[in-house]
């Protein structure tokens, strides 16, 4: 694919939505389960619990000193992220669209953690949690979901693709 203004709308379109979903959940989570405890929403399977998260996935990098914190959980994620954006944007012959889709969702759930980071001096508001008994996620926003699930997909992908490619070239074989 090459950038096309379709490109650029579909990248910045589903960037903006993930931002803008996951900021209004944070907000509404910051102003209704703060200081609530553990909120049961389907049973045991789904709970709202509220928290604020100044590491990475499940904490890792909480214990980091000033100012390698920052450095670590911030600036580093940023520079990735532009570099990201960049390159959907200006260097995606290579890319489909289903791909584009995957990693503008994974840009736009890091945008918007990193938001929370540089407005919450440091913090990332979490309030969902899924699972069943002891087997469960840590407690996580829409931006990690959005993150989770376009790695994942784009895994799916590229998968997909490779065995494609190793089809095709067997079928040249003969």
């Amino acid at each position: 694919m090459k950038i096309t203004t379709k490109i650029i709308l579909i990248t910045l379109s589903i960037i903006v939505l993930n931002v803008s979903c996951d900021q209004v959940t944070k907000e509404y989570a910051r102003q209704n389960y703060k200081g609530q405890g553990t909120i049961q929403v389907v049973s045991d399977v789904f709970i709202i619990h509220y928290a604020e998260n100044d590491g990475a996935f499940l904490s890792l990098g909480s214990d980091l000193p000033q100012p390698y914190k920052t450095i670590v959980l911030t600036v580093i994620p940023a520079l990735f992220l532009f570099g990201f954006t960049f390159f959907i944007l200006f260097n995606n012959k290579h890319l489909t669209l289903l791909q584009i889709i995957c990693i503008s969702t994974i840009i736009g759930g890091g945008i918007s953690n990193i938001f929370d980071r540089i407005l919450f001096d440091g913090y990332v508001t979490d309030f969902l949690n899924f699972g069943i008994g002891s087997l469960r996620t840590g407690i996580l926003n829409f931006a990690d979901i959005s993150i989770t699930f376009g790695a994942i997909f784009l895994i799916i992908l590229q998968y997909l693709k490779e065995k494609k490619i190793k089809q095709d070239q067997g079928e040249m074989e003969f």
